[in-house]
């Protein structure tokens, strides 16, 4: 045999041999590849690969991360993962279980209606095959996502899909905890636990459109801790403070959840109690002075208690207007320290009530600290002030007994 026939012959041969292994490699691949969703029996196809094919899956998880980066709040990320994160995997429930500042939550899909009961964890309603997916953000390791892979298991597009989006949604829901806590920081008073004045304001006029829609009445209170600024001369600002924290959680045990207690600013406070009258007003400002009064405060080896002024008026149906109310509460207040303090006062829009209405209040006989026409008190020496806090020694005014007298109104005695 010539040598061309040779060398003819093997080549045949490879090229045979390289059909047949070419034959065997697709039969092998088409038998690996899972069947198509539509022909699974309770399935539906994955949008990730059998519509849009294996490679068309980016834009979708592009779109879906920019909607998710768009939602501040746990609620809506809560939504648009029930919503939107199914079907964009494929599948037809999932589930995620965060800890997060310490409060464990479970994010369930699809979520259930309003008449059903409390949520059920997949992992225990019933027995079924999961793939779950670490949840990270910059504090770690924040929960886990479980998405079901049986019948029909993942497509590689879907996983590489989770993969990318695990640590965003772990990032996302990390993101709203810290919102929602901003949120709360700046509408709660860190000292009193009370609501900061701008909230208060807020919730005022939220309260009194409820009202008008009600046809209810709400009560305001206006309360001032008397001769304040004795403790915070004698005992300094943190002995000021220690006096307002006790206060405040006075007044929260007090109160109703449903009223508005507000740190209106310094000693003052504002409470709105919703659906209540002049009557309910007057045992609840009675009650709260007895329990302010009661209220000590152990500080600097020392027991303090302070007294409080209050004002009472009434927001009638209809009346929205908060500064009209807030100004009658106000005016009831100069009545009760004009009237020695430790008292309640009342002044009402309507005269059928046995009040007169809020008129100009007459001038006061000592030194009122929230009269405009007086002068800076910080500029007198007294308890707590330095000689380095005055310019020149010319220029120092002469020591006034205002704060002399308001510190014999304090009851502090030594424990």
């Amino acid at each position: 045999m010539s040598p061309a026939l040779v060398l003819a012959v093997i080549a045949v041969a490879m090229l045979v041999i390289a059909v047949v292994l070419i034959a065997a490699i697709s039969a092998r691949r088409r038998h690996d590849t899972p069947a198509p969703a539509d022909l699974i029996p309770g399935t539906s196809p994955s949008p990730l690969a059998s519509q849009y094919g294996d490679d068309a899956w980016q834009p979708r998880v592009l779109a879906f991360v920019a909607e998710l980066r768009g939602a501040l709040t746990s609620g809506q990320i809560q939504d648009m993962i029930a919503a939107k994160l199914p079907p964009l995997l494929g599948v037809d429930r999932l589930w995620i279980e965060t800890t997060i500042g310490g409060r464990r939550k479970m994010i369930a899909a699809p979520i259930a209606g309003e008449g059903s009961s409390a949520a059920v964890h997949p992992l225990v309603e019933s027995p079924g095959e999961w793939a779950t997916f670490p949840l990270r953000s910059t504090e770690g390791v924040v929960g886990v996502i479980g998405i079901p892979s049986g019948p029909r298991p993942l497509t590689p597009a879907a996983r590489r899909a989770m993969a990318l989006l695990a640590p965003l949604l772990g990032d996302s829901l990390q993101t709203a905890h810290t919102i929602a806590q901003l949120r709360e920081l700046s509408t709660i008073d860190s000292v009193t636990g009370c609501s900061t004045r701008p909230d208060g304001l807020e919730r005022l006029r939220a309260e009194l459109k409820r009202a008008q829609r009600a046809n209810q009445q709400v009560a305001v209170l206006m309360l001032d801790l008397d001769y304040f600024k004795s403790v915070n001369d004698r005992y300094g600002h943190q002995g000021g403070d220690s006096v307002l924290a006790a206060v405040g959680n006075t007044i929260m045990q007090t109160l109703r959840v449903s009223d508005l207690r507000c740190r209106w600013g310094g000693e003052e406070f504002l409470v709105a109690l919703p659906e209540s009258g002049l009557d309910q007003a007057k045992r609840v400002a009675s009650t709260l002075a007895r329990r302010i009064a009661g209220t000590v405060t152990e500080y600097d080896s020392a027991r303090i208690q302070l007294t409080t002024s209050v004002g009472i008026t009434v927001a009638l149906p209809g009346e929205e207007d908060p500064e009209a109310v807030l100004a009658r509460a106000d005016a009831a207040l100069y009545r009760a320290k004009a009237d020695g303090r430790n008292c309640i006062r009342v002044v009402l829009a309507n005269p059928d009530h046995g009040s007169t209405a809020a008129q100009p209040s007459p001038a006061l006989p000592f030194r009122e600290r929230r009269n405009p026409e007086q002068p800076d008190r910080r500029q007198y020496r007294g308890p707590g002030r330095r000689a380095t806090d005055f310019a020149r020694s010319s220029d120092r005014p002469r020591p006034t007994d205002v704060a002399a007298a308001g510190e014999k109104r304090v009851r502090a005695t030594p424990a």
